[in-house]
């Protein structure tokens, strides 16, 4: 008996739309990048490693401040006093920062992506030399030529048929 292994989504629509919009941000960053600044191609994979590494340090630089500010606003439950609020204002707008880098390194992995990997051509070596080959005979002329087609009589086996009923039909 055959069966399907389904996947339930059970995140909430909030979560499910917060996921788009921000692939949206991502590629609006990516559009945008591309046509104020002439952005080089990425060349190879070590290319887009730096990229990758060069983003991956500021946002761990980021996580690095989130984590002090979360240990202050533990601390700070311990102490009465407003001093809390100004923690969580200052957590929040690290928590900001990061994402505003996170959401950056997504697209710079957008564009290694769009530059490395969907423009490769993934055809196999035949199938290259075969669009190659149509390319350059623009025509269907392939030097082969097709057999003539040339008119067949009726089967041979009815014609003897035909001869003997004739013959029958004589005598």
């Amino acid at each position: 008996m055959e069966y399907e292994q389904m996947e339930m989504d059970v995140r909430l629509d909030s979560e499910r739309d917060l996921k788009e919009n921000i692939s949206t941000v991502v590629k609006f960053l990516y559009d945008q990048r591309n046509r104020e600044v002439n952005v080089s191609k990425v060349r190879n994979k070590h290319e887009g490693y730096g990229i990758a590494a060069e983003a991956f340090a500021k946002i761990a630089v980021k996580e690095k401040i989130v984590k002090t500010t979360m240990n202050m606003y533990l601390g700070g439950l311990q102490v009465d006093g407003e001093d809390c609020v100004q923690t969580v204002s200052s957590l929040y707008n690290s928590v900001v920062d990061m994402a505003c880098d996170t959401i950056s390194m997504a697209a710079d992995l957008h564009r290694i992506l769009n530059d490395m990997y969907y423009d490769v051509d993934s055809r196999t070596p035949l199938e290259k030399a075969i669009d190659e080959a149509k390319a350059n005979n623009a025509s269907d002329d392939d030097g082969f030529e097709e057999a003539p087609m040339e008119e067949e009589p009726a089967d041979e086996a009815e014609e003897l048929e035909d001869e003997e009923d004739e013959e029958e039909d004589e005598e």
